[in-house]
């Protein structure tokens, strides 16, 4: 790696040449054009990088001005002459730092040397190419917005200036990665935000030691206050509602350069079962909703840990023409109880993985016909039970709730599986409370992941298992903001 250290601007467009190349040695996407005005013999030279600029946008605000100008520039500053009565373009910077040029050739500048200056102009003339605004596949909605975050940062952050129009939105630039020189950024609405909370974002930001940051999910890792955790204690989306819905609650949020999605903090366990349009749904129906995802997510981990504690170990708990039922269903099947869950549930998971990665319209038959064709063989061989698949099946169907939060619900789902072997229902229970606590201890910046749940006040509950009206919800969460006011006139302050 070479260090920039060595190398300084000459007055000699000669050596500014020289210098480049070295900087920039088998860097094919390097692209220079030297060019001289023919009225007063300014001698020039560009550097861009290729696919980083708008090369139309070069030659009409760049090379053009200089080639027609009949100044006779004797006496004076070149460089800043040009910044003042030549250039036509909006971000114009000089510096005699050679780091400040590599990064903005990098970043999709055009740098400019004029023979004679020891100083370059860095001009802006992005045109990198950027995926069109949609909406985003894994988070699509009945109703609301459907605009997505791009991999553009000046796009998202529009997106998010767009539905936030106050002076009090504020975004803060960080570089991050030594290699990859990244941009993020952090939003929040001062005056909401706890100062705190964005100060210790920033820390962690700060102290963030790693050669390339890619993509938001690195971020995530390296603030979180619970990185042993299977749960994420910091969210991520790619619907900009839903950034400046959680911006407004006092949250903060960071994106990345290249990244389509944004990451909020702090956060707690209840947003999982939240979806963005159970604002945009009538509250009764947004409330139903939300409790199915809840019920959902209790019923996916525990189906398999409780169908196989009463049929291994309580089968006085079913009654008898249903237990009777069961095992003359299993009447053949060579695998203990345990191994065919085991199975099933590894196969399943198998399935949704493949359907996952392939194409969709492929993947799609993948889930379905392999999920058909399997499950009946298995039956008819006799490997597994029918009522082993009405199991698997259940718990499937109930998991597909929660996309969030599938990764959490396959691991907790096989550690009570793993319980319930061994102890049965008191495995079960033992499990299911050592996962309470587990939750109760994780924190979110400061912030108890389970906040509010707990809670027996009407406000504090207004947007947790239930959405209440909007014009009921008249504070934003205690924990969270530092003005909970929501309203003008909002009745009132719930205590």
């Amino acid at each position: 790696m070479k260090d920039l250290n060595n190398y300084v601007i000459s007055s000699s467009i000669e050596e500014n040449i020289k210098m480049m190349k070295d900087i920039f040695n088998k860097d094919a996407t390097l692209r220079f054009r030297e060019f001289e005005n023919q009225y007063n013999g300014l001698n020039c030279c560009v550097f861009f990088i290729d696919g980083m600029v708008d090369i139309n946008m070069i030659n009409e605000n760049v090379l053009k001005p200089i080639l027609d100008t009949k100044v006779i520039l004797d006496g004076i500053d070149h460089i800043d002459y040009m910044k003042s009565h030549i250039i036509i373009s909006s971000i114009v910077n000089t510096s005699y730092k050679i780091s400040d040029i590599v990064s903005g050739i990098i970043s999709g500048g055009t740098i400019l040397f004029i023979d004679g200056n020891s100083k370059a102009m860095i001009i802006d003339t992005k045109g990198c190419k950027t995926r069109d605004i949609e909406e985003p596949p894994a988070e699509k909605v009945l109703r609301g917005p459907r605009e997505g975050f791009t991999e553009s940062l000046l796009t998202n952050l529009s997106l998010i200036r767009k539905r936030i129009q106050t002076k009090d939105l504020k975004f803060r630039y960080f570089t991050v990665g030594e290699r990859t020189n990244t941009n993020i950024c952090i939003c929040y609405v001062e005056g909401l935000a706890k100062e705190e909370v964005l100060d210790t974002v920033i820390r962690k930001i700060n102290e963030i030691s790693t050669d390339g940051v890619l993509d938001i999910k690195y971020i995530q890792e390296f603030i979180d206050d619970n990185p042993f955790s299977i749960f994420e204690t910091t969210t991520s989306t790619e619907k900009p509602d839903i950034v400046t819905g959680r911006l407004l609650e006092g949250r903060i949020a960071v994106l990345v350069d290249g990244s389509p999605a944004a990451m909020t903090a702090p956060s707690v366990f209840i947003e999982h079962m939240m979806a963005s349009d159970d604002y945009y749904l009538n509250y009764f129906f947004a409330t139903i909703g939300r409790i199915i995802r809840i019920i959902g997510f209790i019923a996916s981990i525990s189906i398999p840990a409780l169908y196989l504690s009463l049929v291994s170990f309580h089968q006085e708990m079913i009654p008898a023409p249903l237990i009777m039922g069961i095992y003359s269903a299993r009447q053949g099947v060579p695998f203990p109880t345990f191994l065919e869950l085991f199975a099933l549930l590894a196969v399943f998971e198998g399935l949704r993985e493949a359907g996952t990665r392939v194409p969709s319209p492929i993947g799609e038959s993948i889930s379905i016909v392999g999920a058909l064709v399997l499950g009946t063989a298995a039956v008819e061989a006799r490997f597994v039970s029918a009522p082993m698949i009405i199991v698997v099946g259940l718990t499937a169907i109930t998991g597909l709730a929660l996309p969030s939060l599938s990764a959490v619900i396959i691991i907790i789902r096989g550690f009570l599986l793993i319980l319930s072997a061994m102890l049965g229902f008191y495995g079960y229970i033992f499990g299911m409370i050592g996962l309470i606590i587990h939750l109760f201890n994780l924190r979110s910046l400061g912030v108890p992941f389970m906040d509010n749940l707990t809670s027996l006040r009407p406000q504090s509950l207004k947007d947790t298992m239930v959405r209440a009206p909007m014009w009921y919800m008249r504070y934003r969460p205690k924990f969270m903001s530092e003005d909970s006011k929501r309203s003008v006139d909002g009745g009132e302050k719930d205590e």
